[in-house]
């Protein structure tokens, strides 16, 4: 999944957590975690090349428990807890055929092949209709 993708899934997650109020600090945590394993992991593998793609330290379960660790002794457990679920948002909107979510490593092996970062006009654009669907329900409900 692409940027649109993952904020249109922040975006129906802050709805659902919401309860129809405004809640800046809920939505702000929801947009960083929901953004927050690409940017590491495209940074480490297309920016640095350290890894043969973009999916690795922050796509797996281990990081998802240890940054929601650290976010709710940092921010507090409800930060956390949020934290959690955006990143959660970010793996699961990432399964597809295409590509794997390495839940387990570093402690399971993964084949990993070599990616490079592109963006597929195709996909981005049915993502903005998604993020546009999710905004409009979002604007119409609240």
């Amino acid at each position: 999944m692409q940027i649109p993708g993952h904020l249109a899934v922040a975006v129906a997650q802050y709805r659902l957590l919401s309860h129809h109020q405004r809640n800046e600090e809920l939505m702000a945590t929801l947009l960083i975690a929901s953004l927050f394993p690409d940017m590491v992991d495209k940074s480490i593998g297309y920016v640095f090349h350290a890894m043969p793609n973009g999916r690795h330290y922050m796509h797996n379960l281990w990081s998802l428990l240890l940054m929601s660790l650290l976010v709710s002794l940092i921010w507090g457990r409800k930060v956390g807890q949020v934290w959690f679920i955006g990143h959660l948002g970010h793996l699961l909107a990432d399964i597809s055929r295409d590509s794997i979510v390495p839940w387990y490593f570093p402690i399971k092996k993964y084949r990993f092949r070599p990616g490079r970062l592109r963006f597929r006009p195709g996909q981005i654009l049915k993502e903005l209709v998604l993020l546009g669907v999710v905004l409009m329900f979002y604007r119409l409900t609240t």
